[in-house]
């Protein structure tokens, strides 16, 4: 169409040209004619104003013809111009149509968008809030790493204070081991040889005494010997004391609390087996038998291995003393 209307407005041009120069050369033609009729007969100048009326005529009709072109070109401009406008209302609508719905999912996904916007700014808070924790988690950490690693630079310094006094105590120790050493070499050659008087069995150096006296004496005796009275611990012990076959004091006694008998290093008594019947009793509470505090070794005329008896401490017996080898 656009083509078309580009020829019908080409095809105009020229005749308009046309009709131009015919007119222009009309009234060049009148102009020259007019300078000269009044020398011309008078039917020549009527022959000249008819051809004029022709011209005019002429000129009229191509006038007409062109105006007949341009309502042509005009109706036919109308009917494309009026086309074009249904054609562009309804891509217009289409388009409104489109950019609606595009604007609605436009609202939509904004709406989203607006959802998701405040979800993340509340995981943003949250996560803000969550790092200041660690922050001052991390910056409580440092401070205990920080004392933590002053506290073990102390313990290393004592560490190695340690270690050196405990390297100077080993070789102390093992001076002192080997000067022990030495020392009980020479005790044990020393201890080979029984004292005077004296009886070894075990661990121990038993003395028997020659003469009798209280327990009082007896035990004071025994205290000169660098000994005490002795202390009988186990079966083997008692047998042998029993072999002595005297009657003599042992150290035991309850003179300081009635009925709890003590040895004389102030240990309880837990071998209460070794008493005779009936013992001990006390001297049957008769006032004539005095307290019984002390205990004798009785193997003359009781068993062996029962013969302890409470009496009082006031009487004359043999004693034995006991020191360690």
């Amino acid at each position: 169409m656009a083509n078309y209307v580009n020829k019908q407005m080409i095809e105009l041009n020229k005749v308009n040209e046309e009709n131009h120069n015919r007119a222009t050369r009309s009234v060049k033609t009148e102009t020259h004619l007019l300078g000269t009729k009044n020398d011309l007969p008078l039917s020549h100048r009527q022959m000249q104003t008819d051809g004029r009326l022709y011209r005019l005529a002429a000129v009229c009709f191509g006038v007409l013809c062109v105006l007949q072109v341009i309502l042509n070109i005009s109706l036919r401009l109308a009917f494309y111009n009026r086309g074009n406008v249904t054609a562009s209302k309804y891509l217009l609508q289409t388009s409104y149509n489109t950019l609606s719905e595009e604007g609605d999912q436009l609202q939509t996904s904004n709406n989203t968008l607006n959802e998701e916007r405040d979800q993340l700014q509340t995981s943003y808070n949250t996560l803000t809030k969550e790092r200041d924790q660690l922050q001052t988690s991390y910056n409580t950490l440092t401070e205990e790493r920080d004392q933590l690693q002053t506290s073990y630079n102390t313990l290393t310094e004592e560490r190695d204070q340690l270690q050196t006094s405990f390297k100077t105590l080993t070789k102390d120790i093992h001076q002192q081991y080997r000067e022990n050493n030495d020392l009980m070499s020479k005790f044990s050659i020393l201890k080979q040889t029984c004292p005077e008087g004296w009886q070894k069995f075990e661990s121990s150096w038993y003395f028997l005494s020659t003469v009798k006296k209280p327990w009082e004496e007896s035990r004071e005796d025994c205290l000169e010997r660098g000994a005490d009275m002795v202390i009988i611990n186990s079966d083997m012990e008692q047998k042998f004391i029993c072999g002595l076959n005297k009657r003599a004091w042992i150290g035991l006694t309850d003179s300081v609390t009635e009925g709890t008998w003590k040895w004389v290093d102030g240990t309880p008594l837990t071998t209460p087996s070794y008493w005779h019947s009936q013992q001990p009793d006390n001297g049957g509470d008769n006032p004539a038998n005095q307290e019984k505090d002390c205990v004798e070794l009785n193997t003359v005329t009781w068993h062996p291995v029962k013969a302890w008896n409470d009496l009082s401490c006031l009487h004359n017996r043999y004693w034995i003393c006991e020191k360690g080898v």
